[in-house]
């Protein structure tokens, strides 16, 4: 199905607005009947009918090389297989996931039902009731599927087979692990006949005085009979729940189309959403029938604010930002890429309470709680297409192959799609580290088309290309230009970027300051750059975690592992152990440089006699009201 934003076919307006429950969802996760397979060929064909007799359960969601099955790969560059795209080995282990469920009987007698994967690695096939769905990948994107025409009374069964390799594989080689299964969670969703099936939120005009809200409903009839009946859109904004502004449209749907509607909804007085003050508006969209009756609700969080680049610096809210970033992988040492919201919920506030203000997801997609969680605790959010060849040779051989285009524009559309309300991105990037090539302009060109509100990044060639708003070099020195060995040309200093009479973008550093081992030792010197050079807007340290895996040795001691430790010939070692803080989330020293650095309080020493101290807050959006200064003379 086509993606769209998060939706949840609330039972009424009230539910909505709370958001705690009445939603027709079901959950999939949980105990699954899995078999394991070390090739396609080897599944059994009566498996997709029935269980197989000998299988085992298997956590929903989990990766199955964490659950006793296969094992881990590890590497930053090199694919772990042999490169011949868009071909996979023959050898290619396969999980052959079940589930029985059973559905309410409404949901057979109106409406559809469809199952939602929020992630699967890397790719798969869905049976239901022994007749075959559909086929998707990309895994770190949600797969939708109408299982309407397929469900009946009483118990179901659906099975997927998720093959470890694919062809897109070829565009997920990022630096981490790789880990297959179904990672994330798998969810019902039932909408009735008539429904709301994709809404877009744009704050416009985010002033003082007033604030503009634009949005956009698409409404699907699915019902001739119902779809010919006048139906009506309630829209309604609330603030601490409180109403500040409503509108209730007319809509009539014609049958088996979209009706989209555009509403735009004034609010007075509006207190605007930034990463220091993250004021969250709740919006409710109601369908109606003609006696007035709910039909569904579709509810999201909507922060009021505007970014932009203007006079070659991003601005929120017409402010310069400055960003005190870092990279974020999902990753757990128990379970992998299944990563818990408690968990990331726990990293985010360790972050904010380490001086930073923003996340790039490295490098896709991260589930759809983090950006709830980014737009409710105020994080500043690169949100990153699921790109990336880095061992591909050239890098962006794919990226100049037609027949990849698709591939790629693909993923960069379905994100947008999907995580276009929230206030939290700032920044949508096409990817990392796939070259550039004519794939590139067509994606660029898409997501500008999607979504005109938000500037677009992407890193290759220094940013000497032109599907890139922002200059965002990776490991770029501050006033010394880097030649590596073998190069043609040099890795431009960030210095050098500002000095160039042609350029007049916003300098941001999308990785820098690699916090591997014994790191950050000349962290203070790019900040006294960022401070010094308006354009020079900050950037986003490699990375946040360390990437090891819990290990036992043979006496029962636990530790970390890495590449090359579970088996695995094809790796590149500790390379992924270069993280802040530990895999339990426990402070790495380069930490607490990272916060001194980026403290938002500057102290200056002005004077003896009698003493002086100049202090100077950074902070854009909020005040000094809440803070205590305390000083010792020793």
């Amino acid at each position: 199905l086509p993606a769209h934003a998060l939706l949840r076919s609330f039972r009424g307006e009230d539910n909505a607005r709370t958001g705690m429950a009445g939603s027709r969802m079901l959950s999939l996760d949980g105990q699954w009947q899995f078999s394991f397979f070390d090739r396609p060929e080897d599944v059994p064909a009566s498996w997709l009918t029935q269980d197989i007799e000998d299988a085992d359960s298997i956590d929903v969601p989990s990766n199955w090389q964490l659950q006793g099955y296969d094992k881990p790969i590890y590497t930053n560059v090199k694919y772990p297989f042999p490169v011949d795209p868009p071909r996979v080995p023959t050898e290619n282990p396969t999980g052959c996931y079940t589930k029985a469920f059973c559905v309410p009987d409404e949901w057979l007698s109106s409406g559809r039902t469809r199952v939602i994967f929020n992630g699967v690695n890397s790719a798969f096939y869905l049976v239901c009731n022994g007749l075959f769905v559909g086929y998707s990948q990309d895994s770190r994107l949600p797969a939708e599927f109408d299982l309407t025409d397929f469900l009946q009374s009483g118990d179901n069964r659906i099975a997927v087979m998720v093959l470890r390799w694919s062809d897109g594989s070829y565009l997920e080689d990022q630096d981490m692990w790789w880990l297959s299964g179904i990672f994330r969670s798998v969810e019902l969703l039932h909408k009735p006949d008539l429904h709301i099936s994709d809404f877009k939120v744009t704050p416009t005009r985010c002033l003082e005085q007033e604030a503009l809200v634009n949005i956009e409903v698409e409404i699907e009839g699915a019902d001739q009979a119902v779809a010919a009946s006048s139906c009506s859109l309630q829209a309604r904004i609330y603030f601490e729940d409180k109403l500040v502004a409503e509108q209730l449209t007319d809509t009539p749907c014609d049958y088996d189309h979209f009706s989209k509607l555009t509403i735009e909804l004034p609010i007075e007085a509006p207190k605007l959403w930034s990463h220091e003050v993250p004021n969250l508006y709740r919006l409710t969209l109601t369908l109606l029938d003609k006696g007035g009756n709910d039909i569904e609700s579709e509810a999201c969080n909507v922060g009021l604010r505007e970014i932009e680049i203007r006079d070659g610096l991003l601005r929120l809210n017409g402010k310069p930002l400055l960003i005190r970033g870092v990279n974020k992988h999902e990753h757990d040492p128990a379970t992998g890429h299944a990563e818990s919201l408690d968990r990331v919920e726990q990293q985010l506030k360790l972050m904010k309470q380490n001086n930073f203000n923003a996340v790039r997801c490295s490098h896709y997609p991260h589930q759809p709680g983090f950006y709830g969680l980014c737009d409710r605790l105020g994080l500043l959010v690169v949100d990153e297409a699921n790109i990336e060849t880095h061992g591909m040779r050239p890098m962006n051989a794919l990226a100049e192959d037609a027949s990849w285009e698709m591939a790629f524009v693909s993923r960069g559309e379905r994100m947008v799609k999907r995580d276009k309300n929230h206030p939290c991105i700032i920044i949508w990037s096409l990817g990392n580290e796939a070259g550039y090539g004519a794939a590139h302009d067509v994606m660029y060109s898409a997501i500008r088309k999607l979504d005109p509100s938000r500037p677009i990044q992407y890193e290759p060639d220094g940013s000497n290309t032109p599907v890139t708003d922002i200059i965002c070099p990776m490991y770029a020195r501050v006033d010394e230009d880097l030649w590596y060995p073998g190069a043609t040309q040099a890795v431009p200093s960030i210095m050098n970027w500002i000095q160039r009479p042609e350029e007049n973008r916003p300098v941001i550093l999308c990785e820098y300051a690699h916090a591997m081992g014994n790191s950050l030792g000349n962290f203070k010197d790019y900040w006294d750059a960022f401070r010094a050079e308006p354009r020079l807007q900050g950037g986003f340290i490699w990375d946040w975690v360390d990437q090891g895996l819990d290990c036992e040795t043979e006496d029962g001691r636990h530790f970390w592992g890495y590449g090359g430790d579970f088996g695995d010939e094809i790796n590149d070692r500790q390379f992924c152990i270069n993280g802040l803080v530990f895999p339990d989330l426990s402070p790495h020293p380069a930490l607490y440089e990272a916060k001194k650095v980026q403290q938002p309080f500057q102290f200056e020493f002005v004077n003896t006699n009698p003493l002086r101290i100049r202090v100077c807050s950074e902070h854009l959006f909020r005040t000094t009201d809440n803070e205590v200064l305390h000083w010792q003379l020793v």
